[in-house]
């Protein structure tokens, strides 16, 4: 590791970022690198600068590279709306917290590539909704004026990742390991942000994520972190987004003329063409009184009975939908020379493996190029021959 300057320049806010980025208290970091917690703390207020050791210690604990640290922040124009986590219950508001700075790291991977490239606008309707509960069949409204907006009223959406991008969301895909967590977005500086695990075993539940997180930026961008930290609060929306996740995925102007049978097996036809679970198009044609409280509940034991509730036909042969956005601008920047490899790297000021992640790019496009002197052969004729 390249020894520090002692005159750099450090940002205080970033150590604290990198340190809650990681699920780490001050006594935890500071027991790490073998200093004391009101040093850690002080050196994250800028009351006292760490040491360049001190400071590559840190760096290195926290796998982030010495730039990280002396990078100005991106200027935050907005940020009301409370971050919304698709996650299991016993996850952690510490865990939550760690990983709500991606959707940050995102927005300043977002701004530093709209100095070269332009993207698509964001372009929905404006529903000029209040703090207040919304009714199932608002929601089916919403769903359904979003659909014709975007000019899908009807028919199967055939790729949800690639028609978000196009509408000027920004969507990544990461892996969520052990952690208990699904998906989550937020409207943040003005552009609405969905980050979904990439290493769930289900593209029709990864779907369902997707459309649930929309729900949450089109349904509840009005809501702040202060309400959102209200149980009945929570629960209420939660169920809203799920409802528009239905609703939107399977119109009721159209899916239910394709509930043609009440077997399983026609269920899975329907799974193909609309790229949902078996489960959610049962539970949406009770929704819709398609079927009977008494019926859908003879479908869902049948589901129990056939091992489908973990696991459903199809599961393993779906293809996963994978953002490009972020992907394809790095490789319009590097195919035209306008930056290289290392200057991205540089700029952005995370580890390679980071932006790899939060722009799900492949292992080597960012990969440093060998550059090859020109030589040149001398043959015994005196003609010069290029290598």
């Amino acid at each position: 590791m390249n020894r520090l300057n002692s005159d750099i320049n450090i940002v205080p806010a970033r150590i604290k970022e990198a340190r809650l980025s990681r699920g780490l208290s001050l006594t935890e970091l500071a027991g790490r690198i073998r200093v004391t917690s009101q040093a850690i703390s002080q050196y994250e207020l800028g009351i006292s600068k760490p040491s360049a050791t001190v400071l590559e210690e840190i760096s290195k604990e926290l796998d982030f590279p010495i730039m990280f640290f002396t990078k100005p922040f991106v200027a935050v124009i907005s940020c009301n709306s409370a971050i919304n986590f698709r996650a299991l219950k016993s996850a952690s508001k510490k865990l939550k917290d760690s990983w709500e700075y991606r959707i940050k790291w995102l927005d300043e991977i977002n701004q530093y590539l709209r100095k070269f490239i332009n993207f698509p606008q964001l372009d929905f309707p404006e529903f000029n909704l209040d703090t207040g509960e919304l009714d199932f069949d608002t929601i089916e409204e919403i769903a359904l004026t979003l659909r014709k907006h975007w000019k899908i009223e009807k028919i199967p959406i055939n790729n949800l990742v690639e028609l978000l991008q196009e509408k000027g969301f920004i969507v990544a895909r990461m892996e969520f390991g052990e952690y208990k967590i699904d998906a989550f977005s937020q409207w943040y500086n003005n552009f609405p942000y969905i980050i979904s695990g990439s290493d769930k075993n289900s593209a029709v539940r990864s779907r369902f994520n997707l459309a649930h997180e929309l729900g949450h930026l089109i349904l509840h961008a009005h809501i702040d972190l202060e309400m959102m930290s209200k149980k009945e609060i929570f629960e209420r929306v939660e169920r809203e987004a799920n409802h528009f996740a239905g609703a939107f995925l399977l119109p009721r102007d159209s899916f239910p003329r394709e509930i043609m049978s009440k077997s399983i097996e026609h269920f899975i036809i329907l799974k193909k063409r609309w790229m949902v679970s078996i489960q959610m198009m049962v539970k949406r044609c009770q929704d819709l009184n398609i079927y009977s409280e008494t019926q859908a509940r003879y479908l869902f034991a049948q589901i129990g009975q056939r091992g489908y509730r973990k696991s459903e036909p199809l599961d393993d042969s779906l293809d996963f939908e994978r953002p490009y956005l972020f992907k394809q601008a790095i490789e319009l920047l590097l195919e035209n020379e306008v930056v290289s490899p290392e200057e991205i790297i540089d700029e952005i000021a995370f580890k390679k493996e980071l932006i790899d992640s939060l722009c799900f790019l492949p292992d080597n496009l960012l990969n440093i190029r060998q550059r090859k002197p020109q030589l040149t052969l001398i043959t015994k004729d005196t003609d010069i021959k290029q290598a």
